[in-house]
């Protein structure tokens, strides 16, 4: 059974990754992996976006502010669903609409806010938390992430799994994949196929 501990990464890049942390949605989700404010850090700690001393601070801070970490979470979820239309939307060759283009400026917006700079002697690199305890802040590097896949990529190599609807960046060198994984839903499209094309034989004799 998959749970968000054995959760496979098969987006490609960590917004991907956060928008499927749902088991399916062709049809409808019907398992949500972010169920807790607990669950969102360690799908964090797992990818690596938050650790160390920000993730005790975040969990002391959960531990102290339940309802607080509640409606973060919530936001959260509210984050991922338009990340999901966006990309989606990206995926299937149209342009998003421009409600949720508005909701995905907005966040980066705020999430740009707190961007700081470490210059080192030969690198600078990105520090999207701050010194301060910011409950938001697993959010923060995911929305980096999708500015950059927006900005940076061939939107052709975004794409949808057709089984599951998980989204993935194809980096495969001739951009010909398909399936957000081959052993998982290649293998169960290429099981119904064989299926329905035995049927089809025994029903013709």
């Amino acid at each position: 059974m998959r749970t968000l501990e054995n959760l496979q990464m098969d987006g490609g890049c960590l917004v991907f990754d956060f928008v499927n942390t749902v088991n399916t949605r062709r049809p409808a989700p019907e398992i949500e992996y972010l169920q807790t404010f607990e669950d969102l850090l360690v799908w964090s700690a797992k990818l690596g976006s938050v650790g160390g001393e920000k993730l005790r601070a975040l969990r002391e801070y959960a531990a102290q502010n339940p309802d607080d970490a509640l409606a973060v979470l919530q936001d959260v979820i509210e984050a991922r669903e338009m990340l999901y239309e966006l990309f989606s939307s990206i995926a299937a060759g149209n342009v998003p609409g421009n409600a949720v283009i508005h909701a995905f400026n907005r966040r980066l917006s705020l999430a740009f806010q707190r961007i700081h700079i470490k210059f080192g002697p030969a690198s600078a690199e990105f520090d999207l938390g701050g010194d301060d305890v910011f409950p938001g802040e697993p959010l923060l590097p995911v929305l980096k992430s999708a500015f950059d896949i927006a900005t940076n990529q061939d939107f052709r190599r975004i794409k949808e799994c057709p089984r599951c609807g998980w989204l993935f960046l194809d980096s495969t060198k001739n951009g010909k994949r398909k399936w957000c994984d081959m052993n998982v839903c290649g293998s169960r499209e290429k099981s119904l196929e064989y299926y329905y094309r035995k049927t089809k034989a025994r029903h013709t004799l």
